[in-house]
């Protein structure tokens, strides 16, 4: 049997836990509840998947690359409440008292640590379990890399699979068709502009057809709707973008 990693995307699973459960402090008034909600999804997951790896990502606060190439790369976002900032610290001191590893570098994301520890992972022989709240990592799911989605209901926790083929069923685009989809639709949540009047039903028709947005350009003439291929034409430079953008560096490191 195979050795298995398992991947934590820390900011991620921090935010589902700390809006995911009610308001908890200690008797210093610290605020608790996504720490708690962490631990509890982390218990959780290493009873199920017993690896004999585990590794924990964090975004950094400074500029990626992905901002120096489109100044308004999550422009959108409110930023972090404060009952939340004040639990990040905490819970890296945690996993650090637990002899976890804790991965993160200026510039890069933890997706792209995360993508580009999963690839090589897996070419050594591993089976890999991604653990994220961020659909955006589905693009990483293959036969041997699980991207496991939890969500935090009422103080309990479901955990969703998605290997590659499961993306498919789900989705009805490949893992690396999910990358050129965002490249459609734009992504609110990351401020990913995508193609104008092009949304999530249009994308996944036209990805589904045509695989890729390279092709579809090369076949916009024949795109449908009309309105789809006339703005596939008119904003090509913000699809070419917007696959930038969405697309997890797996050659990070």
């Amino acid at each position: 049997m195979s050795e298995k990693i398992v991947l934590i995307d820390g900011h991620s699973i921090l935010n589902r836990a700390f809006y995911g459960l009610p308001d908890l402090t200690n008797s210093e008034g610290l605020h608790t509840n996504a720490v708690y909600g962490f631990l509890t999804i982390l218990f959780k997951i290493l009873e199920e998947e017993e690896p004999e790896y585990l590794t924990v990502a964090f975004d950094v606060h400074a500029p990626t690359f992905r901002h120096k190439m489109y100044g308004e790369y999550k422009g959108t976002r409110k930023p972090m409440a404060e009952e939340l900032r004040q639990q990040v610290p905490v819970i890296k001191e945690v996993l650090k008292a637990m002899g976890i590893r804790i991965l993160e570098q200026a510039g890069l994301e933890a997706d792209d640590l995360i993508g580009t520890l999963a690839k090589r992972s897996e070419e050594k022989g591993l089976e890999v379990s991604v653990i994220s709240g961020d659909r955006d990592l589905l693009q990483l799911a293959t036969e041997h890399v699980k991207i496991r989605i939890p969500k935090t209901k009422q103080g309990r926790t479901e955990v969703e699979d998605y290997y590659s083929s499961d993306v498919r069923e789900r989705y009805q685009v490949t893992p690396a068709e999910f990358i050129d989809l965002k490249a459609l639709m734009g992504d609110t949540a990351d401020n990913i502009p995508g193609v104008p009047s092009i949304g999530e039903k249009t994308a996944t028709k036209i990805i589904t057809e045509y695989h890729s947005i390279e092709n579809a350009y090369a076949h916009a003439d024949e795109v449908k709707p009309p309105r789809a291929s006339k703005a596939l034409k008119e904003h090509w430079d913000l699809a070419v973008l917007s696959k930038t953008l969405a697309t997890i560096e797996v050659n990070a490191v």
